[in-house]
């Protein structure tokens, strides 16, 4: 046994420093000391009289304790490890001495046969005191020797020098007696060495009780509480060998029976735990790897990467469920060879990939990692993110197995594509924005500015980056710019104020700054407006308050001189009072919430972004003295005048243009409406006109109609252009709650074939919209049923012959395969190839008008002969082929023959020639599955009869079956 698999012998639920002692043993110790007190105290019974007594439950108890002292020794040596700990040899080997010490005991005790020399109390406890110094050294060796690990093949020699120490201490004990102390004086009982010793082996098995309950050297798991209890009890048995007074008394029996209970208690200790701990091992070892394998897997399906394990030996590859599915396959559908992944990447990724996968086998890389394209199922690339490792090598170093996993990355590189997109965008607007932009960090250094800015500063993007925000204004205003700086910091918000800025050439001139925080980042926004031209008009209009009051009151705009902090109406001009109907009297003073249906603070709110000239352009309702709402426009500013700030509004009368909004919008939506409707019918008429059965038709109606006709009940009838008794019902939708009745009759020519009912609303703009929607619907439906009939005519006409209006050589293609898998031998198929006799003859004499008009005769007396379940086919020229299901060969000869002799006596008139008669044919039969079920096996057959009914003089009907042996049946052409 190993140092690494050695504590598993002894483990238990692990235990720690200072563990404490089990409860039970704890009782059991009590017991024991309680018990010995007693004996002490009281007088001591005398259980034994004699020696000879006593010697049997002596022996069983020794023996006892040599089997479990042995056993401990194999427990601890056992094992498949290829080391040992020296402590443990130590114990071990001292378990293998106590047992060899305490068996010689045994023998020597005082009434046992001699064994070597004479039998005596003396020898007796020499063997005695060599065990139990043995046992306590094995207690002890765990918490004072080395835990460093001793090969197996050292064992012997620990295995010899434990011999040698037996041996040497058998001698002694065997031999030379009288070199040892005495130990025992019949009549006065015990020396003082001996009664010594003992102290000294119960103090030694207390302190391998300390030691081993405070002990950190034991391997975790070991059974420290129990092999504690055991050295506690081997004390307390000591102690009652320093009590006897003859070698049969009371404390001699009772140190025996503590001496069983200790080795109990290691058995206890130590088979237990060998036995139990082991499976219990083994059992949470099986249910940890479950867990860990059920997590794995949760983990794989809930991210949905798939995986791969290639073992490059074999080059083999295991792509699990998941991996395959990613690129669209089934289970089936990819081998197991490295060519399945590398055959699927995309030419322009496969040499990084490879470059990739080279570098991790070199040992480059810790783990393989790649991103590229491969070919799923449908045609497409898909982005995969590729990560694997090597979990193992060969000895040179070679990879042997390689494990990873296999990720759809497709949207990852759509969003970034998205960002990248976006980023680009967003950098496009801010170069292009009309006011100057600068983004600075927290301490006013100036990390990127915008075009504008540069325009504006005249400085090149060098000369503003990582330059301080300070030095762009003038010294006068840089304190004031400071101060809002850090409070903008510390508090948040947004911050506005004009300043003056210098560009590069020293020119200042007046900025509206704005400075915003940028949420989640260490930066600030300042947007920069030039408002120079702003600040002169001001000053301009400052200079001219006459000539602002002469322009005031002139005019034909409304114009309203506004106090913002009253909220009031100053002034007025006649054309305000004029739209308003009120006079200039009653103008001046009145709250502006008057005419303004804004609510308060909402009024509020738009005067302070007029003072703070963030906003000066609104619309809103102005409601007039008789009570109507007006809409109107209104531009605004702040003015000073005698040193009072207010607010020149001019109004503008846009109702009109409102009204004419709405309409436009109303308008647009309408045409948006028809625009979808008519985008839907064409998507309808494209479905209907490829159909090529009603059935097709219905499908494409039942899905369509009910989105075309929204929020209205419909229904739709229909009949097969080529049955009417074969009739469809559609129905779909809920009548709405006032309904108006659409009824179409649907008609193909002069048939009616269905009829089309709607309940629509009854509102006027409903109807505008649905009447010739519905009406559209039935003429696509009307003409695809005429398509419908036309494709089934163009069908049918396609299957038949144009002079015999029997069905041609495409129809018998068709059919006689299918035919042929239908018959049996209780239902056959007789096949029959006709031909006409001498019919090139006819044609030369008679003309080729002639010729159709013997062809045409023919093929009304087969049409006319023939059962409904019968086909006729002209295979070409005079050719004539006939399918007969459910016709013997013998009965279809016959049948063939009845029309040979009524196609004999036809006579055919012509105009210079006079009549011809005495036509006829040749015809051959063969019979599914009797002769054959193959088709150019039986057709071959039935031309080959043909043949020889030719060459047998004509005008006769033979069948393959009948042919005479000598006659060659192989597949000859006949002389037609």
């Amino acid at each position: 046994m190993s140092s690494r698999q050695l504590p598993s012998a002894l483990k238990m639920p692990a235990f720690k420093a200072h563990t404490p002692l089990p409860a039970s043993g704890l009782v059991g110790l009590a017991g024991m000391l309680v018990l010995m007190v007693l004996l002490i105290l009281l007088p001591r019974p005398d259980i034994f009289t004699s020696v000879a007594q006593y010697l049997i439950p002596h022996s069983l108890l020794e023996i006892g304790a040599v089997l479990v002292a042995s056993m401990a020794a194999i427990s601890i040596f056992q094992g498949h490890r290829s080391t040992v700990p020296v402590s443990f040899v130590v114990m071990g080997c001292a378990f293998l001495l106590s047992a060899f010490f305490d068996l010689i005991h045994i023998f020597s005790y005082d009434g046992m046969p001699n064994f070597v020399s004479d039998a005596s109390v003396q020898k007796a406890i020499h063997f005695w005191l060599a065990g139990r110094t043995a046992f306590v050294v094995a207690l002890l060796a765990p918490c004072l020797i080395t835990s460093r690990p001793m090969t197996r093949r050292r064992l012997p020699l620990a295995f010899v020098l434990t011999l040698v120490i037996g041996l040497l201490v058998s001698w002694v004990g065997l031999y030379h007696l009288d070199y040892l102390p005495a130990t025992f004086i019949p009549g006065s009982g015990l020396t003082a060495w001996k009664i010594g010793y003992e102290w000294v082996l119960a103090i030694g098995s207390l302190i391998a009780a300390i030691l081993l309950l405070s002990s950190r050297r034991l391997p975790e798991g070991t059974n420290i509480s129990w092999l504690a209890v055991a050295a506690l009890a081997t004390g307390l048995s000591e102690l009652c060998f320093t009590l006897y007074a003859t070698a049969h008394d009371v404390f001699n029996l009772l140190g025996h029976l503590y001496k069983v209970a200790a080795y109990g208690m290691l058995y206890h200790a130590i088979y237990s735990s060998r036995l139990v701990y082991p499976y219990q091992r083994l059992k949470d070892m099986s249910s940890a790897l479950a867990e860990a394998e059920q997590r794995w897997q949760f983990a794989l399906e809930g991210s949905g990467a798939g995986v791969w394990d290639w073992k490059q030996d074999s080059d083999q590859v295991f792509y699990s469920p998941q991996w395959k599915a990613t690129l669209g396959y089934e289970e089936e559908d990819i081998g197991s060879s490295f060519d399945e992944w590398k055959s699927r990447i995309h030419p322009d990724d496969m040499q990084r990939t490879l470059e990739d996968l080279k570098q991790h086998f070199e040992g480059h890389s810790v783990e393989y990692r790649n991103e590229h394209r491969m070919l799923t199922r449908s045609g497409e690339w898909k982005w995969i993110l590729d990560q694997g490792r090597v979990v193992e090598r060969s000895p040179d170093g070679r990879p042997l197995r390689m494990i990873g996993t296999h990720s759809d990355i497709d949207w990852i590189k759509e969003q970034q594509q998205r960002l990248i997109t976006s980023r680009a965008r967003l950098r496009s607007i801010y170069h292009s924005a009309p006011v100057g932009i600068i983004v600075a960090d927290c301490s006013g250094t100036i990390v990127d500015a915008n075009s504008a800015m540069h325009n504006l500063l005249g400085r090149g993007e060098a000369e503003l980056f990582q330059q301080s925000l300070w030095g762009l204004f003038s010294l006068e205003e840089v304190s004031r710019l400071k101060r809002a700086w850090g409070q903008l910091q510390r508090e948040g918000g947004n911050f506005q104020d004009e300043y003056h800025m210098q560009t590069a050439r020293g020119h200042l001139f007046w900025a509206e700054v704005t400075l915003t925080p940028l949420e989640g980042e260490d930066r600030t926004l300042v947007l920069v407006n030039n408002i120079e031209d702003r600040r002169r008009a001001i000053e301009l209009l400052e200079e001219n308050a006459t000539l602002y009051q002469e322009v005031f009151s002139t005019g034909n705009a409304i114009k309203l001189l506004i106090d913002p902090e009253l909220a009031e109406i100053i002034d007025a001009n006649p054309v305000a009072a004029d739209f308003y109907g009120y006079s200039i009297g009653e103008m001046c003073g009145m709250p502006l919430g008057r005419i303004n249906v804004l609510a308060s603070q909402t009024l509020s709110k738009r005067i302070r972004s007029v003072v703070n000239r963030t906003d000066n352009h609104f619309e809103a309702s102005h409601q007039l003295a008789n009570g109507e709402l007006r809409d109107v426009e209104i531009f605004t500013g702040p003015v000073d005048l005698n040193g009072r700030t207010l607010l020149f509004s001019i109004v503008h009368d846009i109702t009109d243009r409102k009204r004419a909004q709405r309409d436009l919008q109303i308008a647009n939506l309408k045409l948006s409406r028809l625009s979808e409707s008519r985008t839907q019918i064409h998507h309808l008429s494209e479905r209907l006109l490829t159909c090529s059965r009603l059935d097709e038709i219905v499908t494409q109606l039942n899905v369509r109609l009910p989105s075309l006709f929204a929020g209205c009940e419909g229904t739709l009838q229909l009949a097969d252009p080529a049955d009417h008794q074969q009739k469809t019902h559609i129905q779909w939708g809920t009548a709405p709650t006032e309904v108006c009745v659409l009824n179409h009759s649907l008609s193909v020519g002069d048939t009616v074939i269905g009829n089309f009912t709607l309940q629509i609303p009854s509102d006027s703009e409903s109807q505008e919209h649905l009447r010739p929607l519905a009406e559209d619907v039935c003429q696509l439906i009307m003409l695809a049923l005429a398509d419908l009939q036309l494709k089934q005519g163009l069908a049918h006409e396609a299957r038949r012959d144009t002079l015999t209006r029997l069905y041609n050589r495409r129809h018998l293609d068709e059919v006689l395969p299918q035919k042929l898998a239908e018959a049996s031998i209780g239902n056959p198929l007789s096949l029959v190839v006709l031909d006409l006799d001498n019919f090139k003859q006819v044609n030369d004499t008679y003309g080729h008008e002639m010729g159709d008009q013997v062809l045409s005769r023919l093929a009304s007396i087969i049409r006319e002969s023939l059962r409904s379940s019968d086909e006729a086919c002209r295979y070409g020229g005079e050719e004539f082929v006939i399918l007969m299901p459910g016709a013997s060969a013998a009965v279809t000869r016959a049948r063939v023959e009845a029309i040979l002799e009524a196609f004999r006596e036809e006579s055919f008139e012509h105009d210079t020639l006079g009549q011809l008669t005495g036509l006829s044919f040749s015809a051959g039969v063969a019979n599914a599955p009797h002769d054959s079920q193959s088709t150019d096996t039986l057709f071959s057959m039935a031309d080959n009869a043909l043949y020889q009914a030719k060459r047998s003089g004509r005008q006769r009907v033979l069948c393959f079956n009948n042919l005479p042996p000598t006659e060659d049946r192989r597949v000859t052409s006949s002389p037609r």
